[in-house]
């Protein structure tokens, strides 16, 4: 995960720890997808960005 967060263990730590806060997979992924692929700059990690939703999806299942 340290290539979607530019290798800072802090922003990936705040950003799971806003994503427990979430009820719901799709406010989880309404976040993901409108603040952190756009901060972080995800474009040519989709492997690992799938990886990463895919975690977050089994959170709310």
């Amino acid at each position: 995960m340290k290539n979607l967060f530019d290798g800072s263990q802090e922003d990936f730590n705040r950003v799971v720890s806003l994503l427990n806060s979430f009820k719901t997979e799709k406010e989880a992924k309404k976040f993901i997808n409108k603040m952190i692929k756009p901060d972080c700059n995800w474009a040519n990690h989709e492997a690992l960005e799938n990886h990463f939703v895919a975690i977050v999806e089994r959170k709310f299942a």
